[in-house]
């Protein structure tokens, strides 16, 4: 039985995580809940759960600290986070992190939530075996490179000093000698999709093999080290001949990176992208350094073509707006697209990524205009097609694309499927909020809410909310208040019929508030109506 651990600060969250499923009855044990990361980290020395579902914005300590606490002492662990759409920034740090996935808080269903414990519990079991068969391997044993590249990354990081290299330099035979140096960042694209083929000691032979063709590439009259930040991204730090990256230094390293670029690309069919700093004299200069190459490499986000960026080349351009606003207005003529043909909703985002591109917004604002526009096709489409094969929903996927074309890419892509898919049902399904005014014409008269009513469609409320009023234009109490007015108009036509009796006929058991309401809604009392009516 895999021991759960529910970490959030709303009480109503963790009970109705608690009471969505039967957890035992699909090999899951609660163990304990907490409202913040600090009390999760103490329930967790005390149960030592193979599962942690945490939100990511708490007081004290959010999730995303948890997760760094935790998994330093306790690899086997796996987390699966719960998001609200505009924390995307944060849900993909937190898959950066290691977290297995993710839920967005207002669309959980029972389905979901399964599907993705069924996801983990068989990492969990594949994860049980690979250690077994490891149990008689060697740990790895800190050598020389390891030393060394652990003392750069200190280094990078401002654990370490400047003279602490220079003076472990000999002993660790580091090649880089005092003077004009820059940093180099390498980033294989698409991992996520490439890391499938591998499993861990495929890996560590990817890893073994970039390192090797960069050492094999970059001229031996170099000083040089080559650091593995990860399996996806290396780090080269290189001797410069001057103070500046031009001329023959420029021409030089222009030629090299291509050769790198085209060598991974023959003999590992990878594609990398590099971003490279300014020149720094000396290794105290390497921690400005990293965040230097660290933002070239970001830049390329909005630039698709281009796979190289100097920080000195860098455009002056400044992005500094997060929120790309998308109206209600917007919302409703893409809609209207949507349902008339795709060509429209294609134009719409033509027009979206062109004007992230061209203005101030930055990878968050894009990220979140993106998201908003998957939301809005899945609105449009009462059902949906499948997960892709390695079974992430399209938020995920968002979260992961590298570049603003690539987000567009998969949103046409997704745009497409949907209307594909809904093409080929034998009939067609009701949306969400069309079986919510079925059920509001049928059952107006009763007690009914949003949260009956979703409950009725097994959907979450707030989902419901949402599209309901993106497809209607009213929200869920004001349309069931029209059903009912027009209702109560009808009946109050039939003279034998009296005022308290119309009112419980529509669903309103309270005379006078019945009274008020109509007055408000048609203006005038339902005794004045009466009276006028023919």
């Amino acid at each position: 039985m895999n021991k759960v651990l529910i970490v959030d600060d709303e009480l109503l969250m963790r009970i109705g995580l608690k009471s969505m499923i039967d957890w035992e009855k699909h090999g899951f044990r609660i163990v304990g809940e907490a409202a913040n990361g600090r009390e999760a980290l103490e329930l967790a020395e005390l149960h030592q759960p193979g599962l942690i579902i945490t939100d990511i914005k708490m007081p004290v300590m959010d999730g995303l600290e948890l997760i760094r606490e935790h998994s330093r002492k306790h690899e086997g662990c796996r987390y699966v986070i719960l998001s609200c759409l505009d924390e995307f920034h944060y849900a993909q740090e937190a898959i950066r992190l290691g977290a297995e996935d993710y839920l967005i808080k207002s669309d959980i269903k029972p389905q979901e939530l399964l599907n993705v414990l069924d996801k983990v519990q068989k990492r969990i079991a594949k994860a049980s075996k690979e250690e077994d068969a490891a149990v008689l391997k060697e740990q790895v044993k800190e050598g020389i490179g390891y030393l060394k590249e652990t003392l750069f990354k200190e280094l990078i990081s401002g654990f370490r000093e400047e003279g602490e290299v220079i003076e472990k330099a000999d002993a660790l035979n580091i090649a880089l000698q005092q003077g004009p140096m820059v940093l180099i960042k390498l980033r294989i694209d698409r991992f996520e999709h490439i890391r499938r083929k591998y499993v861990e000691q495929d890996a560590k032979l990817l890893r073994y093999s970039v390192v090797n063709i960069l050492e094999e590439i970059i001229s031996r009259k170099r000083k040089r080290e080559i650091i593995v930040e990860n399996s996806a991204e290396y780090l080269l730090v290189m001797n410069m001949e001057g103070e500046a990256l031009k001329g023959t230094e420029f021409a030089f390293c222009n030629a090299m990176f291509a050769r790198i670029q085209e060598t991974l690309k023959d003999f590992l069919n990878i594609t990398v992208t590099i971003g490279i700093s300014s020149v720094g004299l000396g290794f105290g200069t390497l921690k400005k350094a990293y965040r230097e190459a660290d933002m070239a490499l970001k830049s390329l986000f909005f630039d698709g073509a281009e796979r190289i960026a100097y920080y000195d080349c860098l455009p002056q351009r400044y992005r500094d707006i997060d929120i790309f606003p998308i109206t209600p207005e917007d919302e409703r003529k893409f809609r209207l697209e949507v349902e008339s043909s795709t060509e429209g909703a294609i134009r719409f985002m033509t027009k979206l990524n062109e004007k992230l591109r061209q203005e101030g917004y930055t990878e968050q604002a894009a990220r979140k205009a993106y998201l908003s526009v998957l939301s809005l096709i899945s609105s449009c489409y009462p059902s949906l097609p499948n997960l892709n094969d390695d079974g992430r929903n399209m938020y995920e996927q968002i979260l992961l694309e590298e570049t603003l074309e690539g987000m567009d890419r998969l949103a046409r892509r997704y745009l497409v499927e949907c209307e594909q898919h809904n093409l080929d049902l034998p009939e067609r399904p009701q949306s969400y909020a069309e079986q919510a005014k079925t059920i509001m014409l049928q059952r107006y008269a009763e007690d009914i809410s949003l949260q009956s009513v979703a409950d009725a469609i097994n959907v979450n409320s707030s989902y419901l909310s949402r599209v309901f009023k993106q497809e209607t234009g009213e929200n869920f109490v004001n349309f069931l208040t029209k059903i009912r007015i027009e209702k109560a108009q009808a009946l109050l036509k039939e003279k034998s019929i009296r005022i308290y009796e119309v009112a419980n006929r529509v669903g309103y058991p309270n005379t006078a508030y019945f009274s008020k309401l109509f007055k408000k809604v048609t203006g005038v009392s339902p005794e004045e109506y009466r009276a006028s009516a023919v």
